[in-house]
């Protein structure tokens, strides 16, 4: 190993993951000779919640070193995050074929198999990694993650206990990998025992926690003090864990959604046709459930997915990764304000869109809660003409101030770590959906998340008919529902419907200034 990547293996094992992208951007620059300038490069983006630039760097150098095992195995997981499950397969099945017993193109395949929601699967190569090499932190971790997301599928206390258990001896034997104490916090209970949080506070003491993933032992000891109606104590961690994660957000990330509103509203207030005198589009029912996180989109995707016939997708990138990647595009633009391509285009991404739902089931109602589809309702009414769109709000401070106190974990979330780009954010948000509710009222079912807990029946009458669903009481057993949904609120998920949310800002207004500058849509 040359002087150079002894460097840059040592920042990144030590989470210095900016100093990483920006030291091996300068050595790729000066020599493109070595393959793992591009690996260390791509996991560090990656890690910093840049999927969609670790793709490209990775791509490029899978392109210069095709029969690098290890720049395949590590695309499939960046491909996972993306929601490119297909991709990451067959860049997986390539790194079997050079190497099968490679033990990271075997935690790739973990990944894999956790994102099909094969959980059975994904224990049983995360065990194998453990039992070759115990020094493989990120794979007790995930073995850890794999136990809860079983746990979440089929509601059996004693995966809880073993996740707990693989969680807890992560956390012992490396302290260093911060994700598993973040991971613990959604589980445990801190009003009921502290044992995690003292070791965690002990823990801040003696790292160096100055950079990259450290902000997620921060946002679990806020979780933790929460618990325990200690809410000075954890607006203070909270406070921190933002304040570290920001560090690492795109400065232009605000400058850019005004850009990508602009021009929405433009297509839409000169659009050249109507949607109905376009043929031959993607003919199945797409139910979208759009609104802020945290909002109550999980809960109603939840109750959708119960009623017959439909495909509880979770949450699809698709719509925002075509339109986040071609909105700003003046060629795109101009081909979908001109009479004579716009129809042709319309078909061709409504088809193209179409087919990737259609590869993930072949049901007739597909139910996608992905929050801020709320940015393409005017692109979905022309897309989908069998589509409907169900808009969730609630208190909008206890909204806000349930996006401030957590992680995500995905790049289209990076405005939610500084408050100002929360205020900016929440801002362009209504400037929109306005915007939508003056031209297609009729296309867009508003369901307030606090009448919905209160007057559960009444509510969900109201949205099953909009949605032309069968509803019936049975609805409400959602949470023994056997599937898994990727999100943050995924244990809410697994419970009865209910009210402790409501009004849970209060405890903090007098700590987070910016609440009180808030006002309901």
């Amino acid at each position: 190993m040359n002087k150079d990547l002894y460097e840059l293996d040592k920042l990144y094992k030590e989470n210095k993951f900016n100093q990483v992208v920006k030291q091996s951007k300068l050595l790729i620059n000066s020599d493109k000779s070595i393959p793992p300038y591009y690996n260390l490069l791509g996991l560090s983006l990656s890690r910093l919640g840049k999927d969609q630039e670790a793709e490209i760097f990775f791509l490029e150098g899978i392109k210069k070193f095709p029969s690098e095992i290890s720049l395949k195995s590590n695309i499939a997981l960046t491909q996972i995050n993306l929601n490119k499950i297909e991709m990451a397969e067959g860049n997986l099945n390539e790194a079997i074929k050079i190497n099968s017993e490679d033990i990271y193109t075997q935690y790739s395949l973990g990944h894999l198999k956790r994102a099909q929601l094969k959980f059975d699967e994904a224990i049983k190569v995360f065990k194998q990694i453990c039992e070759k090499d115990i020094k493989f932190g990120r794979a007790l971790l995930l073995l850890g993650q794999s136990y809860l997301d079983l746990a979440h599928q089929t509601n059996q206390k004693k995966y809880y206990d073993l996740a707990k258990k693989n969680l807890l001896l992560c956390s012992e034997l490396f302290p260093q990998i911060l994700g598993v104490d973040y991971t613990l916090s959604t589980i445990i209970n801190y009003s009921e025992n502290n044992y995690h949080q003292k070791k965690m506070l002990n823990k801040i003491e003696k790292l160096d926690l100055t950079e990259n993933e450290n902000h997620l032992i921060y946002f679990a000891l806020g979780k933790s003090f929460e618990d325990q109606k200690k809410y000075e104590q954890s607006s203070q961690f909270i406070t921190q864990a933002n304040q570290i994660k920001n560090k690492s957000v795109d400065k232009n990330l605000m400058k850019n959604e005004v850009l990508k509103i602009r021009n929405i509203k433009n297509i839409f207030t000169n659009y050249p046709i109507s949607a109905s005198s376009t043929n031959n589009l993607f003919e199945k029912k797409i139910i979208f459930v759009v609104g802020l996180p945290r909002s109550g989109t999980t809960l109603v995707h939840q109750l959708l997915s119960c009623a017959d016939g439909t495909f509880g997708f979770g949450e699809s990138r698709f719509l925002n990764e075509y339109f986040e990647k071609n909105i700003l595009n003046k060629q795109f633009l101009s081909k979908l304000l001109n009479k004579k391509t716009m129809q042709k285009e319309v078909v061709k991404i409504s088809n193209e869109i179409g087919k990737k739902y259609n590869s993930v089931s072949n049901k007739n109602i597909f139910i996608d809660k992905m929050p801020p589809n709320y940015n393409w309702i005017g692109f979905i009414k022309l897309l989908f003409p069998n589509s409907r769109v169900v808009h969730i709000q609630r208190n909008i401070k206890d909204n806000i101030l349930s996006i401030y106190k957590n992680y995500f974990g995905t790049d289209i979330m990076n405005w939610s770590y500084d408050e100002k780009n929360i205020l900016k954010h929440y801002n362009n948000y209504k400037t929109i959906m306005k915007f939508w509710k003056k031209k297609y009222s009729n296309f867009i079912f508003d369901l307030n998340y606090d009448k919905l807990v209160k007057s559960k029946e009444i509510e969900t009458k109201k949205l099953f008919n909009f949605c032309s669903l069968k509803w019936s009481e049975e609805i409400f057993d959602f949470y023994k529902n056997a599937k898994t949904i990727k999100t943050v609120s995924i244990n809410q998920v697994k419970k009865p419907i209910y009210q402790n949310s409501i009004n849970s800002s209060s405890n903090y207004t007098n700590y987070f200034d910016f609440l009180n500058r808030i006002e309901n849509f």
